[in-house]
């Protein structure tokens, strides 16, 4: 069973999702980024050898008024839509094909769902590197915004719905 934990000096030097991108930043900005108050990174942690075999991270975000009709296709709003943008997620190869993305997924969905119930947010946003990324935020509950094909969200309410 994997444990989830607050980066905190765990080692990443031998991270690899398949994604240069998502691999480099988790070794060289993760934790500059979360000092600075500017994400949360979360990482997988194998339990055999204390190994980072995922990863997510999360800040704060607002849909503006004409992303929200964006996302919505609806009418322009008064307000732009609080919101937590889940910036990264990455499993490494080695275990991917084991659940742990969804592992991931579950504990930022449930992070969320904390904050929102002291905090207003209305929606927890995601921008999908790939196609296949798209896909798995579909399988659990996002839906695509009407002009944006990489971008998705999942209301609170959605949520909160899912995790009783």
């Amino acid at each position: 069973m994997i444990r989830i934990e607050k980066l905190a000096g765990h080692d990443r030097s031998r991270f690899d999702c398949g994604v240069t991108e998502l691999d480099n930043w988790l070794r060289t900005q993760a934790s500059q980024q979360q000092r600075k108050d500017n994400v949360v990174t979360f990482v997988a942690v194998d339990p055999r050898d204390r190994r980072v075999i995922g990863y997510y991270s999360s800040q704060t975000y607002r849909l503006e008024l004409a992303e929200a009709d964006t996302a919505f296709g609806v009418g322009a709003r008064r307000y732009p839509v609080p919101a937590i943008l889940l910036a990264r997620l990455a499993v490494c190869r080695s275990a991917q094909g084991q659940r742990i993305g969804e592992q991931l997924l579950v504990h930022a969905l449930r992070s969320a769902a904390e904050v929102a119930a002291r905090v207003g947010v209305e929606l927890v946003v995601v921008h999908a590197i790939s196609d296949s990324a798209v896909e798995f935020y579909k399988r659990y509950g996002f839906t695509q915004f009407v002009d944006l094909d990489r971008s998705l969200f999942i209301t609170i309410r959605t949520v909160r719905t899912l995790l009783e």
